[in-house]
């Protein structure tokens, strides 16, 4: 009888301390997540890196005057079992003011949706600016992204830089996202869109990928108007396949420090592998971003036997043959403008 009064004893002992320690543990739940935390006083973003750990976040927020103390926020990860659901991303802790609050925005994936054109054309320095301006985003770390060699590889391109390969489109964003997240979602968008133009055509393709991206960026850059893309195209192939030197004035302008309205001849003379009136052949990357028009046109031009063409100023080109049509073109575009001032 004893023995078994002891044991009553010692198994209600025993639930009562594992009530106590649940309660204890509970109220301390409720008072850390209640807790005030005063990181609604920063702007911009707190950027976490992947894998950090909830130690580093807690320094972190602690070096940013956001808690009295580092381990406060591991204490109320680990009481809400939170410890690995730590989410990498920019956060703006403008609204927060409770920790509970503080550890929902930092373990899901939300943020602000925010809608981006990135237009044709664009180099990656623009870009990179319009991130800046509407995500405000790290421009140097972006671009430090876009030109080193192992995450390029990484994201199956072969090109020296991602210039021609951040695919220009509507896209919307959370404000969550880092340079490296916004990259890889243009690059993907890249090769869906890729995909499509040697895909969906009976045609066959007589250049690897990075070439076509090069002169869809010179296509790009030289048409003001889609209809005349594949034209313009038909001269490029042309003049690579005759070992002509294609005197593109648009690989002039990206090798300039700033954009010029009219080139002058000693910006012809400029040493660059991408002056394309010094050397033969495509230059070694793409010039800017080009659209789903301009690949196209670069991978399936027209079929034609012109060597040359002009802007007539009206936006459109006029295509010739050889170098005496050109120089007539050129004439008649000349006294066209003579004209018009006078």
């Amino acid at each position: 009888m004893f023995i078994k009064s002891t044991k009553y004893q010692i198994t209600g002992i025993i639930a009562t301390s594992f009530a106590i320690i649940v309660i204890t543990v509970y109220s301390l739940k409720l008072m850390v997540l209640s807790m005030d935390v005063k990181c609604n006083h920063l702007s911009g973003y707190l950027t976490i890196p992947k894998g950090a750990s909830v130690n580093y976040v807690g320094r972190l927020l602690y070096d940013q005057n956001c808690l009295s103390h580092f381990s406060l926020f591991s204490l109320a990860m680990k009481l809400t079992l939170n410890e690995n659901k730590l989410k990498a991303g920019r956060f703006s802790l403008e609204n927060v003011s409770r920790m509970d609050e503080l550890i929902k925005l930092l373990t899901s994936s939300t943020g602000e949706i925010v809608k981006t054109v990135i237009y044709e054309g664009y180099t990656i320095q623009q870009i990179a600016q319009v991130f800046t301006s509407i995500l405000d985003i790290d421009e140097e770390r972006f671009m430090y992204l876009c030109r080193d060699k192992d995450f390029i590889k990484s994201l199956n391109i072969n090109s020296p830089t991602l210039e021609g390969y951040l695919f220009p489109d509507t896209y919307q964003f959370l404000t969550s996202y880092m340079e490296a997240d916004l990259i890889k979602i243009m690059v993907a968008n890249f090769h869906q869109k890729m995909k499509k133009v040697l895909d969906n055509t009976t045609q066959s393709v007589n250049m690897v990928q990075s070439d076509i991206v090069i002169l869809a960026s010179i296509i790009q850059g030289e048409a003001m108007l889609i209809d005349e893309m594949e034209m313009i195209s038909s001269v490029y192939h042309n003049r690579l396949n005759e070992e002509m030197m294609l005197q593109a004035d648009p690989t002039i302008q990206y090798i300039l420090p700033s954009r010029k309205e009219k080139l002058y001849n000693k910006d012809l003379t400029i040493d660059s592998p991408y002056n394309t009136y010094m050397y033969k052949g495509l230059p070694p990357g793409a010039i800017n971003n080009p659209g789903i028009d301009a690949l196209k046109a670069a991978a399936y031009p027209d079929s034609t036997e012109y060597l040359y063409f002009v802007a007539n100023g009206d936006g459109r080109h006029i295509f010739s043959r050889n170098v005496e049509e050109h120089n007539k073109a050129k004439y008649r575009i000349k006294r066209k403008k003579r004209n018009n001032q006078n």
